[in-house]
């Protein structure tokens, strides 16, 4: 049961989101004198106005999905009356305001996993006390964002921003890495992604942009609300985008999503006259795994796979699960010889990886090399070779390499 999934986490996990959630609680009250003392005359009616807020943008957020959600996505656009609070209230306002925020969206529906919904409340709240004293020192005394021509005020959000986004990829990092591989496959996925940054970064300027307008200009803050219309769809979009992408379980591209990013690498490689490869790799004696170990533990496997092979690869390679234990791997601009050392590290980095509460695994790798010449390859065709090089492999022993020259381009 969920309720009971906390315990089920490593102990570095637990200890972290406890760490988060204690000082959650507390640095609010410690560190006022940090924040902004008073940047509204009428911090009762803000911080309702926040509330306010966070509200619409839930239930925007349930038009637009359909009710009930299970699906993970960072913060549902939340932190952005989190960041608001941070710049216009006394610190300690972000209990009410990230507390109401996040009960109100489980209650509207929301059912992500308890303690890491605590948790990404804890982490939110940790990150909007950096941008509180990151403003603060930026704006000194005034506590003003529209002080003179505004010019002091941007750079306060500006810089809030920046510390926020450093807290808040910091603390979860820390649940990502610290937890099982196997139950953070969605997160440590999202954090490797420059959308993750961007989406977060404009709902932030979204809380920023409501907080300057709140202190110049009061009211006409209404007028923002087709902006958290748009700001909702777009937070909504990338989740379903990567989940149409991604395979769920390992975190890597889906096949089709994968030939399709391939092919345009692929082709880019032959304007350029630049040689490619395509790896196929196969774990060894799966079948046999599952049945000594469990679908469960083989599930953990094929993670922990995933992470052995992306831990070799190139931030311009592209890796795709295939179908069942075996994954596609495009590399572009590479030479026959360094796809080969490629393959190698990644099929001893499998060997050696740990796979919990199982034994290892081992992978057998088949390469297909296109060099620049005459002609274009169908992508097919080296499809097609990776494949029997991947047999090759298999043929020969298992827990190798084979490697087969596609005709030249």
């Amino acid at each position: 049961m969920r309720r009971w999934a906390f315990l089920r986490t490593t102990w570095g996990c637990r200890l972290w989101v406890s760490a988060a959630v204690t000082a959650a609680l507390v640095l609010p009250l410690v560190l006022a004198p940090v924040g902004h003392g008073q940047m509204t005359d009428h911090p009762e009616l803000t911080g309702l106005l926040l509330v306010g807020l966070s509200i619409l943008n839930v239930e925007i957020g349930r038009i637009l999905e359909g009710g009930v959600s299970d699906s993970q996505r960072p913060h549902k656009g939340l932190s952005a009356w989190a960041f608001a609070s941070a710049l216009l209230l006394p610190t300690w306002w972000l209990l009410p305001v990230v507390g109401v925020t996040y009960a109100h969206a489980w209650w509207r529906g929301l059912r992500v996993t308890p303690w890491k919904w605590v948790g990404s409340a804890s982490y939110v709240v940790l990150a909007a006390l950096a941008a509180a004293a990151s403003a603060h020192v930026v704006l000194g005394g005034t506590q003003d964002l529209m002080q003179g021509d505004g010019a002091v005020g941007l750079l306060a959000v500006l810089t809030a921003t920046a510390a926020f986004l450093a807290v808040e990829t910091a603390m979860f990092h820390g649940s990502a890495y610290l937890n099982h591989a196997a139950d953070e496959v969605w997160l440590r996925q999202t954090l490797r992604t420059a959308s993750f940054y961007l989406t977060e970064t404009g709902v932030l300027l979204i809380g920023g942009l409501s907080a300057a307008i709140w202190t110049g200009g009061g009211w006409f803050v209404v007028l923002l609300v087709p902006v958290y219309l748009v700001t909702q769809r777009a937070a909504l979009h990338e989740p379903l985008r990567e989940q149409a992408e991604h395979d769920a379980k390992t975190g890597t591209l889906r096949f089709e999503s994968w030939r399709r990013l391939a092919m345009v690498a692929a082709d880019r490689c032959h304007r350029k006259q630049r040689p490619w490869c395509v790896l196929f790799a196969d774990l060894d004696h799966f079948k046999a795994f599952n049945e000594t170990w469990g679908h469960l533990v083989g599930d953990a496997a094929l993670v922990t796979v995933a992470d052995a092979i992306r831990a070799e690869l190139r931030a311009e390679d592209l890796l795709g699960r295939f179908g069942g234990e075996e994954f596609c791997v495009l590399l572009p601009d590479v030479t026959p010889e360094d796809a080969g050392r490629i393959a190698e590290r990644i099929r001893c980095g499998v060997s050696t990886a740990a796979v919990p509460a199982a034994a290892p695994v081992t992978i057998s790798i088949g390469i297909a090399t296109i060099t620049p010449g005459d002609g274009p390859t169908e992508f097919v065709a080296a499809l097609t070779a990776a494949d029997r090089a991947l047999y090759r492999a298999k043929d020969d022993g298992r827990n190798r390499t084979g490697m087969v020259e596609v005709g030249a381009i």
